[in-house]
């Protein structure tokens, strides 16, 4: 397994589990932080335990949505995991194994093989489609994955070794990715846009089986802003073990990227083919709060999530979750407050302490839901 100091860092968490046990409090209670799943125990305690007393080991992100239960990547664990409706923990794709599917690669084909026999290797995201099946970006195993959770089965929607295959008009299903970090799908025309890690590209996968390129050169770095999005360079993690970077989140005909290394939310406007950037200077640090969006400092963000006019950025190595009002461009801090640490349940999110936040989630009641990382928890804030 691939531990925190390797990929961030920074200090390694106590995983003895002589770490403070999460304050007990009140979920709904307003304005509050509260932990919601995970306790200070990195690993793996079993299936169907409360979400609460589930042991979690570097969640990466959680997914909440109307077409299914809510979905954790367990990272560290290689498994998706889904809160059931008596709030406990199971799990629906992976294995106590580190791989690539089942052994008989069963999971190949369509329908495929049972969720809970597919190996995998550090899973880093989960969408649900509107059919209530599962999307998540097999990560180290350069492939994306579906699941029909009514029937368990899991396939291989794309991808096989690491590489940049499928955009001269051959079938998705021969495509080749490098590490794909996460997906998000457009309902209104069938297309999933996926951040394509080591190729420095973002790629739009329809459902007509095509695959494209619509931002990257390939080049890794910063070329400019107002140019067409396929001809400027991302800043995505590289190197043989790379830490998990990019993100994407959807608002109307504009994607929003988290363009990782180069400290960056930048916009694809799907229609016009532009990019531009709107938040982050380029450089690294944690300024700016109160002010325009493009002029602060963010540093290494990590997920982002665009819901009732918000853009939420996980901002991972300042260890806060911060937010732009896209109406009028201000950022803020909304949680955190930039110590790393695991104190503040039950206290007010700006006090609280977070350790390197991987994941910003909304659920459909405008609770937010931070996957904390080096805390092996998922916190929720109630508004």
């Amino acid at each position: 397994m691939i531990l925190l100091p390797l990929l961030l860092g920074c200090p390694k968490p106590d995983d003895s589990g002589d770490s403070a046990e999460p304050a007990a409090c009140d979920e709904s209670a307003p304005g509050t932080i509260c932990t919601w799943a995970g306790q200070a125990q990195a690993g793996f305690n079993g299936e169907g335990l409360d979400r609460r007393d589930s042991w979690l080991y570097f969640p990466l992100d959680v997914e909440f949505s109307e077409f299914g239960p809510p979905a954790i990547v367990d990272w560290n664990n290689h498994r998706i995991r889904v809160v059931t409706d008596d709030q406990t923990l199971t799990t629906v794709m992976g294995t106590t194994f580190v791989g690539d599917g089942p052994s008989d690669l069963s999971d190949r084909t369509a329908p495929g093989a049972i969720g809970t026999t597919v190996n995998l290797n550090h899973p880093t995201d989960v969408i649900y489609l509107p059919d209530g099946r599962l999307l998540s970006s097999s990560w180290h195993t350069h492939k994306l994955r579906i699941e029909d959770l009514d029937t368990l089965l899991t396939y291989v929607r794309c991808g096989s070794t690491p590489g940049f295959a499928g955009d001269n008009g051959e079938p998705a299903a021969t495509a080749l990715f490098n590490q794909p970090k996460g997906a998000v799908y457009d309902e209104r025309d069938g297309i999933t846009y996926i951040v394509d890690m080591r190729n420095e590209r973002v790629r739009a996968l329809s459902d007509d089986d095509t695959i494209t390129t619509i931002a990257g050169n390939g080049e890794k770095g910063y070329s400019g802003d107002d140019v067409a999005a396929r001809e400027t360079a991302l800043n995505f993690p590289q190197g043989s073990n790379p830490r998990p970077g990019g993100a994407i989140a959807q608002d109307g005909d504009l994607l929003y990227i988290a363009d990782t290394e180069n400290h960056r939310i930048r916009t694809i406007d799907v229609v016009t083919g532009m990019i531009t950037t709107v938040v982050g200077t380029g450089e690294a640090g944690y300024t700016g709060d109160g002010g325009p969006a493009a002029a602060a400092q963010i540093n290494y963000p990590l997920d982002i999530e665009v819901e009732g006019g918000v853009l939420y950025i996980a901002d991972t190595d300042n260890h806060v979750i911060r937010a732009v009002d896209l109406a009028t461009g201000l950022i803020s801090t909304i949680a955190g407050s930039g110590e790393i640490g695991d104190a503040g349940d039950g206290g007010s999110p700006l006090d609280a302490q977070l350790f390197s936040p991987s994941g910003v989630e909304l659920d459909l009641e405008g609770n937010l839901y931070i996957a904390d990382f080096g805390n092996h928890r998922i916190r929720r804030v109630t508004p």
